[in-house]
């Protein structure tokens, strides 16, 4: 009697509660889109076991379908190997975020995000942040043993610091063509755009040159 009238009240909550959820679900926004692509720096210090001790890491988005993406990631450790994990997809709506390569771009300071690995993640602040010869917004959270910064406006993890029992691992991005680096000069390197200023003028030098000697043998 008392374990029917349990399951009742159980099943009403849940009827009653399953809107709430596809709501939350139907909030979720994804800000990035296939060929996005993001390199990472990685830095571990302490007693790291060599699957561990990474030093770089590179993630190319390769499909995005409403909250689900796959993305292709490459890392690199310590001792040169390269390993390649393809076709991982990620769900925002869920929680599976991976190493919280992600999270919605319509999160605030004082929500609270519950991903699949990393547990609650308490968004605690937004602020600016260099990242990939920018200046970016980023939004900032937390977990049991990793602090996180996530760039505000495409959602994609930019730094990470991961404090673990025998070693810590420093996250910071290096590269991506997700946003123009600020050490561009209308979107050319600066020593090509540099180059491209000497050819100009050289080029209108030697042309007042040839100008000059036409005109004096007049």
């Amino acid at each position: 009697m008392h374990k029917s009238a349990l399951f009742a009240v159980t099943l009403t909550v849940l009827i009653i509660a399953s809107p709430l959820f596809a709501v939350a679900f139907a909030d979720v926004s994804v800000g990035v889109k296939k060929g996005d692509w993001i390199e990472y720096q990685v830095k571990v210090t302490g007693n790291p076991s060599p699957n561990q001790n990474i030093t770089w890491a590179r993630m190319d988005i390769i499909a995005v379908q409403g909250e689900n993406i796959t993305v292709n990631v490459l890392t690199e450790f310590a001792n040169t190997t390269m390993f390649p994990e393809n076709g991982i997809t990620l769900n925002l709506a869920t929680g599976a975020i991976g190493d919280g390569f992600f999270i919605p771009t319509n999160l605030n300071p004082g929500d609270k995000y519950s991903t699949e690995y990393e547990g609650i993640i308490n968004i605690t602040s937004v602020g600016q942040l260099e990242a990939g010869g920018a200046e970016r917004s980023v939004i900032s959270g937390a977990s049991a043993v990793t602090t996180y910064y996530w760039d505000k406006q495409t959602g994609i993890m930019v730094a990470a610091t991961s404090s673990y029992p025998n070693y810590t691992m420093y996250t910071t991005t290096s590269k991506t063509n997700i946003w123009q680096s600020q050490q561009q000069i209308l979107g050319l390197d600066p020593a090509v755009f540099y180059s491209l200023i000497v050819i100009v003028v050289v080029a209108a030098v030697a042309a007042v040159l040839v100008w000059r000697k036409k005109t004096s043998r007049k």
